[in-house]
């Protein structure tokens, strides 16, 4: 997702917990857009809808991935 504001873009990738593997390929597939953008910062949101019951926790850090900076938040969200 590409968002435009205050002449300014941000690119956000969003994806499903599959597992670690697949989240450092998303890391991967992150930074091969941002590279094909001329862009040094990118974001990544992944939804973690494992846990059970009501209870919502995230965890986030920036992350320096093949010379690109990314914000990956992991939102586990609790479900039925």
């Amino acid at each position: 997702m590409v968002i435009d504001y205050l002449k300014q873009q941000f690119i956000l990738e969003m994806k499903l917990w599959y597992g670690k593997s697949r989240h450092e390929e998303a890391y991967e597939q992150l930074a091969n857009y941002l590279k094909s953008k001329n862009m040094d910062r990118g974001y990544l949101l992944t939804f973690d809808f494992r846990q059970k019951g009501d209870v919502s926790q995230s965890e986030s850090q920036w992350i320096d991935y093949d010379g690109k900076r990314i914000f990956d938040v992991v939102l586990r969200v609790g479900g039925e």
